[in-house]
């Protein structure tokens, strides 16, 4: 049966903070990229789960000082994505921004989300197959790096492009403090199993943050993925049955007709039986092969190499 991965964010935890205007309002970003048989038969090649523009900027803690620790609510550290059954593959890929609330107006802080919730998937998908190829750590971190470089750089023109004229003018004379990205952290899990992990988001030369968080995988209970093709069978055998019960009746009213009407009643019952009988048995046929298909079918693809799990802060 099909299995939901939940990747809970549970606590923020604030190791250093160095915010000019007072302690910091952090916030975050988080999407939840699956890779599997289905996607990457995909022009995508991933499917992403994000946060709508509404949760873009809940603030986890206001005033949050060093050695504090914060529960982070549901409405933003809850995600959840669902593998079919029988899959050759099963990736995910967790990214989180997180961000420090100063005085970026509310509609450019909405477009930089959007931004990257749009560019993240595309640009993790244009560098899969490096991802998949990369021999060694330092490879793959190098290749993480680019791609969130060229996410931020997708964002803060988003952002850019929110400001009004006077409030480009106030960010260039230094009187509109702009929102700080305080890190993102990039982690990669092959093979998804339930576990703990934390999330490291670095300021400087030293981590500032850390996330706890959880993977839970749970199994969808009377969920066939097969059911559109179980629905066409028990539609095209209704017909079937329809059909024949019409039948019998006209056989039955043949017994009682008059010589008049008999050849009129065998005409039209050849009619069903030799068209429309004839036409419903052949689609009954085509669905239940479907339905056989279906659920002999293992996955999409037979092999596509596996992701090597890893974590960057």
């Amino acid at each position: 049966m099909p299995t939901d991965a939940f990747v809970i964010l549970e606590r923020l935890r604030c190791l250093r903070e160095s915010d000019g205007t007072g302690h910091s309002e952090p916030y975050l970003w988080p999407v939840l990229l699956r890779i599997d048989d289905n996607t990457l038969n995909t022009e995508a090649l991933v499917e992403a789960t994000t946060l709508p523009s509404s949760r873009a900027r809940i603030v986890i803690k206001s005033d949050m000082r060093a050695g504090e620790t914060a529960p982070i609510s549901p409405a933003v550290g809850a995600l959840r994505s669902r593998f079919d059954d029988k899959l050759n593959i099963r990736q995910l890929v967790l990214v989180v921004a997180l961000w420090e609330e100063d005085e970026t107006p509310d509609n450019a802080v909405r477009a930089g989300h959007a931004a990257f919730n749009a560019a993240l998937p595309l640009i993790v998908g244009e560098s899969l197959l490096e991802l998949q190829g990369a021999g060694t750590e330092q490879e793959t971190e190098a290749l993480i790096k680019a791609i969130k470089a060229r996410v931020r750089d997708r964002v803060k023109a988003a952002i850019k492009g929110g400001l009004s004229g006077w409030e480009k003018v106030r960010v260039a004379a230094g009187t509109l403090n702009l929102d700080d990205e305080l890190g993102s952290a990039f982690r990669r899990i092959a093979d998804p199993a339930p576990q703990r992990f934390t999330l490291a988001f670095s300021v400087g030369n030293s981590d500032a943050y850390l996330i706890d968080a959880r993977l839970e995988m749970r199994p969808v209970p009377g969920f066939d993925r097969c059911q559109a093709q179980v629905n066409a069978v028990r539609e095209t055998q209704a017909l079937v049955d329809s059909l024949e019960a019409e039948i019998r009746e006209l056989q039955q009213q043949l017994r009682d007709a008059s010589p008049a009407d008999k050849p009129f009643i065998n005409s039209e019952v050849r009619r069903l039986r030799n068209e429309d009988l004839a036409q419903a048995v052949a689609a009954l046929d085509q669905a239940r092969r479907g339905l056989n298909s279906c659920r002999a079918r293992p996955g999409l693809l037979s092999s596509a190499g596996e992701l090597a799990g890893s974590s960057v802060g």
